[in-house]
């Protein structure tokens, strides 16, 4: 993150925007106040009535999103018990996990011993961790395909344990023994928090029925912008703040209002701007109340839609954040580097690690395609959006009457590493999609041409005895690449030469391979016949200022992959330092430049030199003499046409542009409109749009 220009100004007065509160104040204030928490002990004395008593129910509570039981006989409440909590699931219109009872539960050295006896002779666990806040022994293993139900069952019985699997990765991960570590030690905390948001999700409703006078002295003031509230809600409206991210790409944000919610989409930076009141989200713009929130949606990963939400945390934000599983390790892994190069550079970052550590224990992790309530009004479902891994386009239905899609970013299109977005939704009355590549001559190549101008920019280079420095996003583009370089030089079209990595490429393709049923079809039945994608024989990976010094100073062709992607921090402007200054020299450009950022500016091409300020406080000028090309047809956007299709597959009565830059969303809008016939707008930063 960019330190803001002059005294800092805009950085004091957007942070003066916020009431920092403790969290026993806004726990008091939030989550163990509800005045109208729906009659809990009813609800869990019918469930408790309607199910065997063999299934050994001690505890039966609201937690988080669901209803958990917590059970005595795991055999029977994983088998049998699901076709009663079926059709109770049904009737109640809740959903419930199975947990079992804390006293049956053995230490985590003796699970060790038991799992390993128990799983198949060919079945290692490489590591093994027991979250008391869930009931779940976490394992990973190097072929979680040949771990049956049964076992699962097994495993339960004996040492009473739930098991969740992941594949074991073939450099252990980082971030996730990090998540691990946080879990571990806030079990108890976590274990309160799901008690206390589970009766916040199922409290009774402000508005019960559409024709019961709704009681004012108890209604919040949902909305309140430059001092006027407006309480007279209805349950048909459903707003939306439009908080960042229109118009441009970065700091996406929104939230959608109702009379029961408040609900965040994404909370972004945008890494391309220097002042806070352009790079964050406008959450200074209205009289907001964190504790308000029922909770935060994170679509994926990426800086531009996550890269503010530490700092709602900083300044007392105590609610869920909602994400897909790989999201969790990734979205960890980029706030902390965030952190690292904000003090290797001396800048301002606007939160500190405990702020991500937070996150941590208020996050609360979705597969695609489960519905899950997030309040008394709002469903949510993430699905594939084939952006990167984990990246979720997100539903939500609100009351059964309104649905939105939020898209954050999503390829329709297959590419090496993903499934291509899912469109099948039954119903969408508001779609707000992304629009990155939103003109009309936005169209990506066919793949094979795509990889042929690749490799032929790159064996120009290196025939001439250069080196090519590719800039890479560390989550997506990084792994994407790394399949396509394997590749081509196996078959032959790529000249041989080293492929260097450098940076964060190798946690995230180590949190790739823990969670490879995210990745494509084809990619998930290489890993599971035993095949590592993410290693090669070409690939040597570069720790360290000593090693780079080394590939710098070969004289040697070679390929040199390096975060970051925008040339924004990380060892790919450390790179692009020497990389620059040689005629016989690549950079090429395989993922979008942000407006602002030093890699937009390399590629514009309208500079002959750049300025960098060194560690030392010193200014160094770099001339640009080698060669720059961009690469169009990996970025894990959709072009024009894929957004086309994309809105025609999904239906919506009303289309909102967001996430590009204004030409490109109002031509996107104009089209969808005058092709489609479909109602569309570009609305503007700091606009509330009523949908309903």
């Amino acid at each position: 993150m960019k330190k803001n220009n002059g005294n800092g100004s805009d950085k004091n007065n957007y942070n003066k925007s916020f009431k920092r509160e403790t969290k026993s104040e806004l726990l008091d204030k939030g989550y163990r106040n509800h005045k109208y928490v729906k009659d809990e002990e009813a609800i869990i004395k019918t469930i408790i009535e309607s199910i065997p008593k063999e299934s050994q129910i001690t505890i039966a509570r609201f937690e988080g999103p669901n209803i958990a039981l917590y059970t005595k006989n795991p055999r029977f409440s994983l088998t049998e018990l699901t076709y009663y909590l079926s059709s109770l699931s049904k009737n109640l219109k809740k959903r419930f996990v199975v947990r079992t009872d804390p006293s049956i539960r053995l230490q985590e050295d003796e699970t060790r011993s038991i799992v390993s006896r128990i799983l198949p002779k060919d079945v290692v666990v490489s590591a093994l961790f027991c979250d008391e806040a869930t009931g779940e022994v976490v394992l990973e293993v190097n072929k979680p395909e040949s771990v049956s139900s049964d076992t699962i069952i097994n495993i339960a019985e004996a040492t009473g344990w739930i098991a969740h699997l992941r594949r074991s990765p073939h450099i252990p991960s980082l971030s996730i023994k990090n998540i691990h570590t946080i879990l571990k030690s806030s079990s108890k905390e976590r274990s309160n928090f799901l008690r206390e948001l589970g009766k916040r999700v199922f409290r009774n409703p402000i508005i019960k029925k559409e024709d019961e006078i709704q009681e004012k002295e108890d209604m919040p003031e949902r909305i309140s912008v430059n001092g006027k509230q407006n309480k007279n809600w209805n349950n048909k409206e459903v707003y939306i703040f439009c908080l960042g991210g229109v118009k441009q790409v970065g700091r996406s944000c929104f939230i959608v209002m109702t009379s029961e919610s408040k609900i965040m989409l994404d909370c972004g930076i945008n890494p391309g701007e220097n002042n806070a009141i352009d790079a964050y989200p406008r959450i200074d713009w209205f009289d907001f109340k964190l504790e308000d929130l029922d909770a935060i949606i994170i679509s994926h990963a990426h800086i531009d839609h996550q890269g503010f939400l530490p700092t709602l945390f900083k300044y007392g934000y105590d609610g869920p954040v909602y994400c897909t599983e790989p999201t969790l390790p990734l979205m960890n892994l980029l706030q902390l580097d965030s952190v690292k190069i904000s003090q290797n550079n001396g800048v301002y970052c606007p939160y500190e690690i405990r702020d991500i550590n937070e996150i941590i224990k208020h996050c609360i992790t979705l597969p695609y395609g489960k519905p899950t309530d997030i309040s008394p009004d709002t469903t949510i479902t993430l699905n594939n959006a084939g952006h990167i891994m984990g990246s979720a386009t997100v539903h939500l239905n609100i009351s059964g009457a309104h649905n939105i899609l939020y898209s954050g970013d999503y390829k329709y299109a297959k590419t090496q590493l993903l499934d291509s977005a899912v469109s099948n939704y039954p119903r969408v009355e508001t779609l707000i999609t992304e629009s990155t590549y939103g003109a009309s001559s936005d169209l990506m190549p066919d793949q094979r041409v795509v990889y042929n101008n690749f490799t032929e920019n790159i064996n120009k280079t290196l025939t001439n005895g250069g080196k090519v420095l590719i800039p890479v996003p560390a989550v997506g583009r990084a792994q994407e690449i790394m399949l396509v370089l394997d590749k081509e030089m196996k078959e032959g079209r790529l000249i041989e030469a080293p492929i260097y990595i450098e940076g964060m490429i190798s946690e995230a393709s180590a949190i790739h391979m823990s969670y490879a049923h995210y990745l494509g079809q084809e990619v998930r039945r290489s890993v599971s016949q035993g095949i590592n994608p993410f290693q090669s024989e070409y690939f040597t990976v570069v720790n360290g200022w000593g090693k780079r010094d080394e590939v710098l100073n070969d004289q040697n062709p070679a390929i040199i992959m390096a975060t970051s992607g925008m040339l924004e921090g990380g060892p790919s402007v450390e790179y692009f330092k020497e990389i620059a200054t040689k005629e016989n020299n690549q950079m090429i450009f395989v993922s979008y430049q942000i407006n602002g950022t030093l890699g937009r500016r390399v590629l514009d091409g309208n500079t002959n030199e750049v300025s960098m300020m060194e560690k030392n406080g010193k200014v160094k000028v770099i001339p640009l003499k080698c060669k720059t090309q961009k690469i169009d047809g990996f970025s894990g956007h959709s072009d024009f046409n894929q957004i086309l299709n994309f809105v025609s597959r999904i239906k919506p009565k009303r289309v909102l542009v967001n996430h590009g830059e204004r030409t490109k969303s109002e031509n996107t809008a104009s089209t969808i409109y005058n092709k489609l016939g479909i109602r569309s707008s570009v609305p503007d930063n700091r606009e509330i749009i009523k949908l309903r």
